[in-house]
């Protein structure tokens, strides 16, 4: 009999799971509190009935390098032959394909010590994405109809979970993606929170927002990211907008995308323009704030307005290869630029020649030519 009782935490877990790793762990965690198995796999990203990604798992200590391969050899005919089939055997693939055995011997050169395997398969339309398979032991015996039931009751769990994963994956590279987009433009950039916890900044905001709180001089001294602080001018501004925000939601009224301007009070023309960063529709969370600073001047006092074939050209570069870059087309002689930037003259030397080849530039004037 299966204790459905010990089965509860595990099925919980894998609703829950953020990420595969865990979700694999809740997996093997419930299939070892409900049924015997000589070993396991979850198989995925299936591109012509071959998965590109496999987790897998040996109940029993193995000698001689014996694992589980990421592989449907063995059922991709039936796979291809029952399109949205959510649960099979083995035994059925070789009852309707008797070339299946021949498969499993060549598989078995790989990967041995089962018997009997029962796979639940999770399709995306009528391609086959996910399949998770449990195998079973010549001494384990077949798996009997209640366990075969079990198991088709969990597909519906395990496939909300592998969209559920597939979906949080697509947010997290569309994320991952814009944060690397945004890293490589020569903007000063940043993201707040509802709470004003920093979520992301570009290396030239990280500068920017030093010198506003520390001044040019003390700023040029730090590592502005490892002394990075929130000027207070420009929290006061997200905490203003949050309130018109929360004021709106509490009445039901839909509030446009607002914007506040903060001038630094000494600084002149160091501007932060504050955004508010609006949720969708229904969304659960509170508005976060896009910030974007400019100044007259950046952390090593080169001239900020650049044209957009400028920004376009310093995508190419590093943030330090930028800096570098800025104070040449300035006219800064390369003394000059270690001085500003607590280099040496050598690395300004070498970091200018490797400006030179990304930028396909042949010496200074062409560059600040690029730049201007």
């Amino acid at each position: 009999m299966l204790s459905k009782r010990k089965a509860e935490r595990p099925i919980f877990d894998l609703q829950t799971a953020l990420d595969l790793d865990s979700f694999w762990r809740a997996n093997l965690r419930l299939l070892h509190s409900v049924m015997p198995h000589h070993s396991c796999s979850l198989m995925l990203g299936i591109v012509d009935f071959q998965p590109l990604e496999g987790r897998h798992h040996v109940e029993a200590e193995t000698e001689g390098g014996n694992q589980p391969v990421t592989s449907l050899s063995i059922s991709r005919p039936f796979l291809a032959a029952h399109p949205r089939v959510k649960l099979y055997t083995y035994s059925e693939i070789v009852q309707e394909d008797p070339a299946a055995g021949q498969r499993r011997l060549e598989r078995e050169e790989q990967f041995w010590g089962w018997n009997q395997f029962v796979h639940l398969a999770f399709w995306d339309g009528a391609r086959p994405d996910a399949v998770l398979s449990i195998r079973r032991s010549k001494e384990q015996g077949d798996f009997i109809d209640e366990e075969k039931e079990f198991l088709a009751n969990l597909h519906p769990v395990i496939d909300a979970g592998l969209r559920r994963l597939r979906m949080l994956e697509r947010e997290r590279s569309r994320s991952e993606g814009m944060e690397r987009f945004l890293s490589g433009l020569p903007i000063p950039v940043m993201f707040l929170d509802a709470e004003c916890k920093l979520g992301f900044a570009t290396p030239e905001a990280y500068d920017l927002c030093a010198v506003w709180n520390y001044g040019f001089k003390e700023a040029r001294t730090m590592n502005t990211r490892r002394c990075f602080r929130i000027p207070p001018e420009i929290i006061a501004a997200c905490t203003r907008l949050a309130g018109v925000w929360d004021q709106g939601a509490a009445r039901g009224v839909t509030v446009g995308l607002e914007s506040a301007r903060v001038d630094h009070a000494v600084i002149p023309r160091l501007v932060a323009k504050v955004d508010v960063s609006q949720p969708f529709k229904g969304s659960l969370v509170r508005p976060g704030f896009w910030v974007t600073l400019s100044g007259e001047m950046n952390l090593d006092g080169a001239n900020t307005e650049l044209s957009t074939e400028a920004i376009h050209r310093l995508q190419f570069l590093t943030p330090s290869e930028r800096r570098v870059a800025l104070l040449v087309a300035e006219g800064c002689a390369n003394n000059e630029v270690a001085r500003r930037l607590g280099k040496s003259a050598r690395t300004v030397e070498f970091q200018l020649n490797m400006i030179y080849k990304k930028l396909c530039v042949t010496g200074r004037t062409e560059l600040a030519h690029v730049l201007s």
